[in-house]
């Protein structure tokens, strides 16, 4: 509770710092859907005020009625104590079966809760789509089914499903591994890899090794993973 706006107020980051019509996107999950629960752990990860069940029920009432398809949770120091999300997360499925959850401390379980509120609800954004995409064409696929990320590495449809913020760069990282594995099969390995399609451009630099970031940037929206750095 009184946290609910953290999404729209962010950082103080300006990128461009002179533009004097800047404006920032709109955030994923509009006010009246942004909502607090009464709870308090402070930063030690000591509970100071105890979940209160009633304001999750209440919660649990205004989502119901909206009829939202997924649900993000993010409580304030919840990777040092997350039981409290992972009642919110029972409740909320005993009012609400068929909403897709995601927590924050299952998806990012550290500190900065600006970007552990927007990576969690990104995952929780694409979720129902994923799971709805992937539970149809897994059992189309003769043999193993993996799932790209976007840090390069793969994963089983069901966990991609949980994961879904660390997919959303998976086609450009895709494109980097083949290409840095294609380079070094010719005997390169200081390579810029250059995957152009139809809608972009996306360049990395690999000088031996493909480069990593965790700090970035999709549509405006921060997303705290492991990806690899593509430009």
């Amino acid at each position: 509770a009184g946290f609910a706006d953290v999404l729209v107020i962010g950082r103080q980051n300006r990128p461009r710092l002179y533009a004097l019509d800047g404006s920032r996107p709109d955030p994923i999950v509009p006010a009246e859907l942004r909502l607090g629960v009464t709870e308090r752990v402070d930063a030690a990860g000591t509970v100071l005020t105890a979940l209160d069940h009633a304001s999750v029920t209440n919660v649990a009432r205004i989502l119901a009625a909206a009829g939202v398809q997924s649900v993000a949770v993010s409580l304030l120091f919840s990777f040092l104590h997350p039981e409290h999300e992972r009642r919110v997360q029972e409740l909320l499925k005993q009012a609400l079966p068929d909403v897709f959850i995601c927590l924050s401390s299952d998806v990012l379980p550290e500190f900065r809760e600006y970007e552990r509120t927007s990576t969690t609800v990104a995952a929780a954004y694409i979720g129902p789509l994923l799971e709805h995409y992937l539970a149809k064409l897994e059992p189309a696929v003769q043999g193993e089914f993996q799932v790209m990320q976007s840090n390069g590495g793969v994963i089983d449809a069901a966990e991609a499903t949980r994961r879904g913020a660390a997919l959303v760069l998976s086609g450009p990282a895709g494109g980097v591994v083949g290409a840095f594995d294609d380079a070094r099969r010719a005997g390169f390995d200081q390579v810029i890899s250059f995957d152009m399609g139809g809608t972009s451009t996306d360049v990395a630099i690999c000088p031996g090794r493909i480069h990593y970031t965790v700090e970035s940037d999709v549509g405006g929206l921060p997303i705290r993973l492991p990806m690899i750095d593509i430009h």
